[in-house]
């Protein structure tokens, strides 16, 4: 049963991307800068997008908005199906009761905070609530990986190649929270809108990268 919910892991992964580029496909077009676009612009689009019931040139999304929210709860739960079994193996390994406690309440609480970023689209009604869960899920999966990056050094189990992977996939996080925080508002213009969708594609493919060598090393290490 453990190796089931370690491996289902790849399985998140694949349906997550999966259901996104078929929602790339369905989004009939428009960006908060140009209403006029036709389909999904990778470059000028935010994924949150996709997760819009109306499209941002006023079409009907409904098709768009049911895969992009699905993708969201399906890796949701995927990665805490998997993440539980980690916490075992790493709580097998490790004796501290307080990164324990650390790791579970960040990652748990970063989990339903991506969540809620579909339940609450970017939509005009729902804006101010999406924008504080994105930063809610984005600074408590910041903690969660330093806190994981520690972890990882503590113990002598893990391989240097997965404490490499954590501590640039923390370093990236962190760029990327710059870079939303302070960086241009992506309302700006396109040059600015540029930027801050470009950053979310960067860190939406790191987590996804990072996701997929963490069940290669959970079992790898299940394996001792």
């Amino acid at each position: 049963m453990e190796k089931i919910f370690i491996k289902q892991g790849y399985l998140g992964i694949f349906f997550f991307v999966s259901f996104n580029l078929l929602a790339f496909n369905f989004y009939p077009g428009g960006t908060i800068i140009d209403s006029s676009t036709e389909g999904y612009l990778f470059f000028y689009n935010f994924l949150s997008n996709l997760g819009e019931w109306v499209a941002k040139n006023g079409e009907d999304n409904i098709i768009s908005a049911y895969l992009f929210n699905s993708s969201m709860l399906i890796l949701a739960i995927s990665y805490g199906l998997f993440y539980f079994m980690f916490l075992k193996i790493q709580f097998r390994i490790s004796d501290n009761n307080i990164i324990k406690t650390l790791l579970m309440v960040t990652i748990l609480l970063s989990l339903i905070s991506f969540v809620l970023i579909a339940v609450f689209p970017s939509e005009v009604p729902t804006f101010n609530l999406h924008i504080f869960f994105v930063k809610a899920a984005f600074r408590l999966l910041f903690v969660h990986s330093l806190i994981q990056v520690y972890n990882l050094f503590e113990s002598q189990v893990f391989g240097n190649k997965i404490r490499i992977i954590s501590t640039v996939f923390s370093f990236v996080l962190f760029l990327f929270i710059l870079v939303m925080e302070f960086g241009p508002s992506p309302f700006e213009n396109n040059r600015s809108l540029f930027i801050q969708v470009t950053s979310q594609k960067l860190i939406v493919i790191s987590i996804i990268i990072y996701f997929y060598f963490q069940v290669k090393e959970a079992l790898r290490v299940r394996n001792l």
